[in-house]
């Protein structure tokens, strides 16, 4: 197995197992949840309201955004590129393929560390670490795309 299919494995062993620890744990504290939750904040203080079922809707866009960029990946030719020319297309495709995993589940994963936060915010848990991970996640998305149009840019056209 190659590094790029072990490393594609660990990630998405790794967002099932963040959905399934997050899945379980909604299911668990689903009765303790309030039937209105805070759904917005500002400046750290919740100014908007909504149902307990609003904790639903971040899985399943997760879930969407996830299957949906798992089609993409299987066929990075109809991405548009930087410098595509036919010596470095297939190169192109492969990286492509290679930031796309990554693309494909960490905003899965920062969906539900968001949701997690929500969660544990809605039950009355001050412990900030999922938000904290939620913003670290989208982070890391933000520079693999820098990185991305960084090496895109810097191949000879």
């Amino acid at each position: 197995m190659t590094k790029d299919k072990v490393w594609t494995k660990i990630l998405k062993i790794l967002t099932v197992i963040l959905l399934g620890y997050h899945l379980i744990h909604l299911i668990l504290l689903w009765t303790d949840v309030p039937a209105n939750i805070a759904i917005h904040f500002t400046n750290g203080e919740p100014d908007n309201w909504g149902s307990k079922y609003f904790l639903l809707i971040m899985p399943v866009t997760g879930f969407l955004t996830w299957w949906s960029l798992g089609v993409l990946i299987k066929h990075p030719e109809k991405l548009n590129y930087i410098n595509l020319t036919e010596e470095n297309r297939d190169k192109q495709h492969k990286m492509t393929s290679k930031i796309l995993v990554v693309i494909q589940n960490l905003p899965f994963i920062m969906f539900i560390f968001g949701n997690e936060a929500f969660l544990k915010y809605a039950i009355g848990d001050g412990n900030y670490i999922f938000l904290f991970l939620s913003i670290f996640s989208l982070v890391l998305v933000l520079l693999v795309l820098f990185y991305n149009l960084v090496w895109a840019a810097r191949l000879k056209a």
